[in-house]
């Protein structure tokens, strides 16, 4: 009879035996990038830490999907608030529901409700006071029209299209405003024309001849101009070059009175954000400038025309970082998915959405299995390498682990103290070799001392541990320590250890021969 012989091995090695995962994970060396990253979970089989770093994956954008419920807004807040956290990097939320303003204004950041405040769809100043806009009226009038046409039936009915262009041209035309010429960042918002005035030309049209296409494109505009439903049709409001900044900033959508309004003004913001990105050029620090959410806006994230797709195409040069999220797979334009960086998928009932993604994923029924009961927070992700990996499929990261906006500890030494990310020195010991218990014992003794500890603490547990004196020392010094420092810690341990007052300790001092 043949013996079975057990033996001990690192998980790094039985991952590489991919035969053995289902699916497969990636190797520790992508999960856990040698610079900063954002932290996400661990991964289902092997538990290892996952790090998302913009600067090893393919781009820095994200497609999300799953089901109300399943962790898919969670995921969002917490890996924008890391990511600000560890870059300085400014969200845009393009928010439709709401779900996303409490949040902001907890983090600190800026809620901006367009329904009361108002955005002049029409203004098209530059992003930068220091620069010219690259955009003309002429060329923004065409993009109006553009948005327009994506939202309503406009590109199959020309002449209302042209209408509504001659109005927009007479708009600007009568505040004395040069069609040909970009706009200074100076120029005072109450002088450019606005919706309303538009509005008010095609009415002046209607009263001097009947025309259907007239009657249409007046129809058309004044789903906007209505009293009550004229946010975007006034002059003033939103100044749109405050968007880029480093702050958290929530687009909030919800009040206003249609999905299409909603979407007009999402489609503004983005035009906007794509010439700003183009205006600051490239970036002189590596990190993320932006990121920009766009949250269930199917109606949008959809169509390939829209600037989301350009944004795309454009971000990784410019720093800036697109994530799109849907509960239905399809209301995410094909173009996105296939090229975002990073995938994420969380819990999906629906068989059809569930099979037409594993399909393009490669994934077998037993991967759908699993995805169909998903925990709350558990998600399957694809992650795009920049460089050749050794494993580029799909892997499940068994929980999204949170954000509670305070998560740094602080290591006291003597006279001076260490501050800490909780997720960046988890990670540091992950790569000392502790385990997984460990490093929560760790971190457990700083939450229970208010998210401090004394290093000697510290240290102690390092050594129980197993580990070496060496590892310890250089693990420490890693951390900020100086080497003074380092010498009394271990005078004091020793000292500990030996039963006597570290004053009681000789210090033998060896100088070079000079």
């Amino acid at each position: 009879m043949a013996k079975l012989n057990l033996q001990t091995t690192l998980s790094s090695s039985l991952g590489a035996r991919r035969f053995l995962l289902r699916p497969a994970e990636p190797s520790v060396q992508d999960l856990l990038p040698s610079s900063t990253g954002v932290y996400l979970g661990r991964t289902q089989l092997l538990n290892v830490p996952v790090f998302w770093d913009f600067s090893t994956l393919a781009n820095p954008h994200i497609a999300v999907v799953g089901m109300t419920g399943s962790g898919k807004s969670y995921f969002i807040k917490s890996f924008i608030t890391r990511a600000h956290r560890t870059w300085g990097t400014g969200a845009v939320i393009l928010d439709w529901s709401g779900e996303y303003s409490p949040w902001v204004k907890n983090a600190g950041g800026d809620v901006i409700p367009i329904a009361s405040i108002g955005l002049n769809i029409l203004d098209c100043r530059p992003s930068c006071a220091k620069t010219i806009s690259k955009t003309t009226p002429a060329q923004h009038i065409t993009q109006v029209i553009s948005s327009l046409s994506i939202l309503s039936e406009l590109s199959a009915h020309p002449r209302q299209a042209r209408y509504i262009k001659k109005a927009l041209e007479e708009a600007f035309a009568k505040k004395k405003i040069s069609l040909n010429k970009p706009l200074s960042a100076k120029t005072d918002a109450r002088k450019i024309p606005c919706l309303l005035d538009a509005y008010s030309t095609l009415s002046l049209w209607l009263k001097d001849k009947h025309d259907d296409d007239l009657e249409s494109a007046h129809d058309l505009l004044e789903r906007f101009c209505q009293k009550g439903a004229d946010c975007l049709a006034r002059s003033g409001g939103l100044n749109p070059a405050s968007l880029v900044s480093d702050r958290l900033i929530s687009i909030d959508l919800s009040s206003m009175q249609s999905d299409f309004a909603r979407s007009l003004a999402a489609l503004y913001i983005l035009q906007y954000l794509k010439e700003a990105m183009r205006i600051f050029g490239l970036p002189e620090k590596a990190g993320l400038r932006l990121i920009i959410v766009a949250d269930e806006a199917w109606k949008i994230a959809q169509d390939d025309r829209t600037d989301l797709v350009q944004i795309l195409r454009e971000g990784r040069k410019y720093s800036f970082s697109l994530v799109v999220a849907s509960q239905n797979p399809s209301d995410i334009s094909k173009t996105i998915l296939s090229n975002a960086g990073t995938l994420a998928v969380f819990r999906l009932m629906h068989a059809d959405f569930r099979e037409s993604l594993l399909a393009s994923l490669n994934c077998g029924k037993d991967v759908s299995a699993q995805m169909e009961k998903f925990k709350v927070g558990q998600a399957l992700f694809r992650m795009a390498w920049a460089k050749p990996s050794d494993y580029d499929g799909p892997f499940i990261i068994s929980r999204i682990e949170g954000e509670d906006l305070n998560r740094i500890y602080k290591l006291m030494v003597v006279d001076m103290e260490i501050s800490i990310d909780k997720d960046e020195l988890s990670k540091k010991l992950w790569r000392l070799g502790c385990t997984s218990l460990q490093i929560s014992q760790i971190t457990g003794a700083f939450e229970q001392n208010s998210k401090s500890l004394n290093v000697d603490d510290l240290a102690r547990l390092l050594l129980s541990y197993g580990m070496s004196r060496s590892l310890v020392l250089s693990f420490l010094r890693e951390l900020g320590m100086h080497d003074e420092d380092l010498l009394k810690l271990f005078a004091r341990l020793q000292a500990r250890s030996m039963g006597v007052s570290p004053s009681q300790l000789a210090t033998l001092v060896v100088n070079d021969e000079s």
